[in-house]
């Protein structure tokens, strides 16, 4: 199980990319659920590629209101986590329209 997660993190960036670039649906939504549960189970092994993960959640436009509380609980998470200095500096990292919708949408 641990070496099935050490390769799911691995793909991460490369899953999250795709995943945005996909219009709302069905599928997206049950691929999104999957990348929360497997951010639940190992928070830390996300770290490196949150970035990718935060501009994937942007991209949606309206998730259904269960996965948006997912999306909110990883993001404030992550942010509680690392402090709110340490959050403004990986913020400052996002492109302008990501940090907006971030705020808009999740109040992070």
């Amino acid at each position: 199980c641990v070496v099935r997660l050490a390769y799911m993190f691995s793909v991460l960036s490369f899953r999250c990319t795709s995943l945005r670039n996909i219009r709302d649906n069905e599928e997206k939504d049950s691929a999104f659920r999957g990348v929360c549960l497997m951010i639940g189970a190992n928070p830390a092994g996300v770290v490196q590629d949150f970035i990718f993960f935060c501009d994937a959640v942007a991209s949606w436009m309206h998730p259904k209101q269960d996965l948006k509380e997912m999306f909110y609980k990883i993001l404030h998470g992550f942010k509680t986590q690392v402090g709110e200095e340490n959050w403004s500096k990986f913020a400052d990292q996002f492109p302008q329209p990501l940090k907006e919708r971030l705020i808009v949408n999740y109040g992070v």
